[in-house]
């Protein structure tokens, strides 16, 4: 399969139905085994899904519960949020690398409008053959660091573990403000190449 084909050209910003169209016409080429692979995919990433939103309503209800539980509770359910969204990401990275198609279904879509993680535009693209395999794995790794970072980060809070909560904190804060400046920086930039196109 070609990383050439129309369907590596797609737009940027894909809906739902255009992927799940665009990995039918992929599927359609691939032999059966790998149909049953993609169905089976689709089901972990759904309960992925599931576990998002569990995760996140069990943050959320600590909180509201915080005179009546151990007060480590709330910040490492918090932290088990960003660890949900990296199994969703680690499970659509394996699910386009065997299929040679990115991205391999439609969850994918949920798990950019829902991550603070910074995609770009080119992530945003219908990809198949080398191109996919590649952004499968670039993402793989990515979510293998920032689960494991916020799993134990997780576990440092719970256990009150100040060695690894210092640190840690730090290097999230530092992140954080790197990411917020370059955001602000970054739309200060758009806006004036905007203002510059529209006077010509």
């Amino acid at each position: 399969m070609e990383t050439t084909s129309p369907a590596t050209k797609s737009a940027a910003k894909l809906s739902s139905k255009e992927i799940k169209a665009l990995v039918a016409s992929c599927l359609a080429e691939q032999p059966a085994n790998m149909r049953s692979f993609h169905r089976l995919m689709n089901v972990l990433e759904s309960i992925s899904v599931g576990i998002i939103f569990l995760v996140f309503i069990a943050a959320l209800v600590l909180s509201f519960m915080w005179q009546s539980i151990p007060t480590q509770a709330i910040p490492t359910a918090w932290f088990l949020l960003p660890v949900s969204g990296a199994l969703l990401l680690l499970l659509i990275s394996v699910h386009g690398i065997v299929l040679r198609i990115f991205p391999p279904s439609s969850l994918y879509l949920v798990l950019q409008r829902g991550s603070s993680i910074p995609f770009s535009d080119k992530t945003q693209q219908f990809r198949t053959g080398k191109a996919a395999v590649s952004l499968g794995w670039g993402l793989l790794l990515l979510g293998v660091v920032l689960g494991g970072f916020f799993a134990t980060f997780a576990w440092a809070a719970w256990t009150v573990n100040w060695d690894f909560l210092t640190p840690m904190i730090t290097v999230l804060g530092t992140f954080m403000g790197i990411g917020i400046t370059a955001g602000i920086v970054g739309g200060m930039i758009a806006k004036t190449v905007q203002q510059i196109k529209k006077s010509r």
